[in-house]
């Protein structure tokens, strides 16, 4: 298997977990089953217990609230999304992409992402700059701060991380 981690500038790597297409929605159904009660709060205190610091989860924690979406679809709109159900979201994509009944699958996936270019990443950064940054208010994202971290021009910021959470 090809490892898939981005190599940085000086062959660091990270690893980012993720939303991915029905991860949420599964996640969810099987806490609404109460087979497991899984809960952001939850994985957030895990993290900052394992590194033994109060904010690690802080540091490392990349996320859009409702869902990913919301940091895709400020490439095209300044509009918030309220929810992370792709039915309630299948308009505002259809409209920027035109892919009619947004459902999460692979192709409609690959379609969404043709309409994310070079020239509307500096859109989505302006915008993503403009949301509120704390993750329990919905239509809020902390990724602008990760996007400066990307862009440096080194990876010092890595080992500063590293620090704040050994």
């Amino acid at each position: 298997m090809q490892n898939k981690l981005p190599e940085f500038f000086d062959k660091h790597k990270i690893c980012i977990i993720c939303e991915g297409n029905e991860e949420y929605e599964y996640l969810m159904r099987l806490k609404d089953l109460k087979v497991w009660n899984w809960q952001y709060e939850d994985i957030k205190r895990k993290i900052n217990e394992f590194h033994g610091v109060d904010n690690a989860a802080h540091e490392v924690i990349m996320f859009g609230n409702p869902c990913t979406m919301q940091i895709i679809s400020k490439h095209w709109t300044d509009e918030n999304l309220k929810s992370p159900a792709k039915p309630v979201n299948a308009s505002l994509i259809k409209k920027y992409t035109g892919v009619e009944n947004y459902k999460g699958r692979a192709d409609q996936i690959e379609q969404v992402m043709k309409h994310v270019t070079k020239e509307n990443y500096a859109d989505m950064r302006q915008r993503i700059s403009n949301l509120e940054s704390d993750d329990s208010v919905t239509g809020s994202s902390n990724f602008g701060k990760f996007i400066e971290l990307f862009e440096a021009g080194d990876s010092s910021w890595i080992e500063e991380i590293n620090k704040k959470i050994e």
